[in-house]
């Protein structure tokens, strides 16, 4: 069972589990039970795709696969981020089941047997999904087929049926993955720009205009005349309706009690970080790590620091670590409800940064003989790529300029003592198991480094406190009485922050700024408008008490939601319709641009290069006066051109001079319609899905 052991070692959590309790499974059979409620109720169904429904009972199921297929290849605890991948990875398979594969065999496309054995074999041919699998990898990071077909020959060998299950799962992403492939290779060669429209995009994009303009902007005081009709709102609704579309979305309020030590709570624990110091002054070097492991937040480790590294913690730590000497002590400090006192262990002169590299091997005696090989002045870069590739233009066996911060943070154990080598220097240091040669190419000039002692102590929220500041958020919900009108009268009288969080998404993990809000977010999709929650406690950080005032269904936002904003818009409109007939009749007859602005009272503004093509850039010009632009210089038209009626007001222009370039090429009009076929090509899978009318309510249960 070599190969799958070597499966539990290099695979990544790519997927992981869900595990469904049955509280009810010592009186009756959960499946059974889940599946009576399902019959009659959609209450338990995470999604539909069409009319079909996805039962909670089908969707777990689909998740116990993943779940198995999780357990060959990874022997790590299942954490949240896992669980929600695998989540996500069953939701994802049952898209392709019912949808995306579907749509793909509806337009005639299908994946035969002998492509099957093709994507398995060592050639051009290969699978993706094959080259992705670490234990189908080299030292290298490239294919081989060699360990392929040791895993192939050991499917038949295994009684447990792990390896045939395993090789199944991949068979199927093999299928799927090429079967997606075909689609969008059909889509992308069944999208191509035609002669007519190459033509008009080189002439778009190399004509440009030199254009003197003036802007009469409308004015956004009310004007009385200005009338809206519910019946115009409703016909602009009914004409923009389709650009509406909305996934279903919550509004809410907000009351947020962070959860704090009190006065009484800051002053415990200072008195017991002083008595803590006390015993700090006594403590010898060599128990000094031991004492401070028991005593403080931050560990005591082998970093040194320059100034300036220790001023995130605090500015006066900073200062006492690149000034005083060996042995010096920092009396107690209170900063932000935490308590700090140091001591400097040790000042050395060492490098800021060094530059290393590294080589990789299996043990002991390898790591030796390779040693010697290089101190007997072999190559390192040449050595080092037997075992490592080259990597982000780098070297083979290169890692680069590293920080002590970052070596400690981010690098196996050992590589600080490149911090106390020289340059040119060689060491091992052991990893996992394997051992790791070091060379250190390169330092930094040395500067003075201290190493710290921290004793530091964060101030806890004792029990008293927590329970005082639950009450408070307990009146809020008691005064509230399941009503939101009380519940926002309560916050005014006492002066609480009433925080918005609108468009808030099913399964919400964020909201407004506060992390780990899933359970708000669910509340807020069993809730109806006006409800008030209970009191929710996030991360024993922030107790919630939330409030739901709208709900924005899936579809297209209704009416009543939108109507404010195209009364606006309308009126916006009406306005510059008005604006434009007033300074029509003001201008009358003119031949240059410098008679309309004497005559609006304004001053000429220019725009040396305005092309068509500025339509899709950063340019901040109004959309509708570069296309009266581009439409003028087309027709060769040098005279007065307006009133143009802009998003912003009225616009009047002349051009004073056309550019013809031929910086932009037949090569570059394909590349720009290559480039868009591939922007749908990126979202094909949610356009789909729309059109099948899928519906995610997986936020209900997970």
């Amino acid at each position: 069972m070599a190969v799958l052991e070597k499966m539990r070692r290099k695979m990544g959590a790519v997927i992981t589990v869900f595990i469904a309790i049955a509280l009810l499974s010592f009186i009756v059979d959960a499946d059974t039970l889940q599946t009576a409620f399902s019959m009659v109720s959609s209450k338990y169904d995470v999604g539909k795709i069409g009319k079909k429904s996805i039962s909670q009972t089908d969707f777990a199921k689909r998740v116990e696969y993943y779940e198995r297929i999780f357990s060959l290849t990874n022997n790590e605890t299942n954490t949240e981020e896992s669980n929600e991948i695998i989540n996500n990875s069953a939701w994802q398979s049952l898209l392709a089941d019912n949808v995306l594969i579907p749509v793909c065999k509806n337009a005639g496309l299908r994946v035969g047997a002998g492509e099957m054995i093709a994507m398995a074999k060592n050639g051009q041919d290969l699978s993706p999904v094959l080259l992705n699998e670490p234990i189908f990898l080299n030292e290298n990071g490239e294919f081989d087929q060699n360990k392929f077909q040791e895993f192939i020959q050991n499917i038949d060998l295994d009684d447990s049926g792990n390896f045939a299950a395993y090789w199944a799962f991949l068979e199927r992403n093999m299928e799927q993955n090429r079967m997606f492939s075909k689609y969008s290779s059909m889509l992308e060669k069944g999208t191509f720009a035609n002669d007519l429209q190459i033509r008009r995009e080189i002439a778009d994009n190399n004509n440009s205009y030199d254009v003197d303009f003036v802007l009469q902007p409308v004015a956004f005081a009310q004007d009385s005349t200005i009338v809206v009709s519910d019946s115009e709102i409703k016909q602009r609704y009914e004409t923009i309706k389709s650009t509406l579309r909305q996934i279903e979305s919550r509004d809410a309020e907000l009351i947020v009690f962070n959860i704090t030590p009190s006065d009484k709570d800051i002053a415990a624990a200072k008195e017991d970080h002083e008595k803590l110091y006390q015993e700090f002054l006594e403590v010898s070097d060599s128990d000094m790590k031991t004492f401070i492991a028991h005593n403080s937040d931050l560990p005591l480790n082998d970093l040194y620091f320059k100034k300036g590294d220790l001023r995130e913690i605090s500015s006066i730590l900073d200062d006492f670590a690149s000034e005083k000497s060996i042995g010096a002590f920092m009396a107690p400090q209170h900063m932000d409800n935490v308590f700090v006192a140091a001591k400097i262990m040790d000042i050395a002169s060492r490098p800021d940064s060094v530059f290393v590299k590294y080589i990789p091997t299996a043990n002991a005696n390898m790591a030796d003989s390779l040693l010697n090989v290089l101190k007997s002045g072999a190559d390192f870069t040449a050595i080092a790529s037997q075992y490592v590739p080259a990597q982000g233009g780098f070297e083979p066996g290169t890692i680069g300029w590293i920080t002590e911060p970052v070596a400690y943070r981010q690098l196996p154990a050992g590589f600080l003592k490149a911090f106390s080598s020289k340059k040119g220097d060689m060491f091992t240091i052991s990893n996992n198991g394997s051992v790791i040669i070091v060379k250190v190419d390169n330092t930094t000039a040395p500067v003075r480094k201290a190493k710290v002692a921290i004793l530091s102590k964060e101030a806890s929220v004792s029990h008293e406190t927590f329970s005082r500041i639950f009450a408070q958020a307990s009146k809020v919900v008691d005064k509230s009485d399941a009503y939101i009108k009380n519940f926002e009268a309560y916050a005014h009288e006492n002066n609480l922050d009433l925080i918005p969080a609108n468009r808030i998404a099913g399964g919400a993990k964020t909201i407004a700024g506060y992390d780990n809000m899933k359970e708000v977010s669910r509340w807020l999709f069993e809730a109806e408008v006006g409800d008030v929650s209970s009191v929710m406690t996030i991360d024993n950080k922030y107790f919630v008490v939330a409030a739901l005032q709208r709900i924005h269904p899936d579809g297209y936002a209704e009416i009543s939601e939108i109507a404010p904003q195209i009364k606006d818009m309308l009126t916006m409109q009406k306005k510059v319709d008005k604006l434009a007939a007033e300074t029509k009749e003001k201008v009358g007859n003119v031949s240059t641009i410098e008679e309309v602005a004497e005559k609006l009272a304004l001053t000429v503004s220019n725009s040396p290069d305005v092309t068509f093509s500025s339509l899709g850039s950063t340019q901040q010009l109004d959309p509708l006066f570069i296309g009266s632009v581009a439409q003028a210089g087309a027709a060769n038209n040098n005279n007065v051109v307006g009133p143009v009626k802009g998003d912003l007001g009225v616009y009047y222009f002349q051009i004073k001079d056309k550019k013809i370039g031929a910086f932009y090429t037949d090569s570059d009009a394909k590349m720009k319609a290559s480039n868009s076929i591939y922007s749908i090509l990126n979202s094909l899978s949610q356009i789909i899905c729309d059109k099948e009318k899928v519906v995610d309510q997986r936020y209900k249960f997970y």
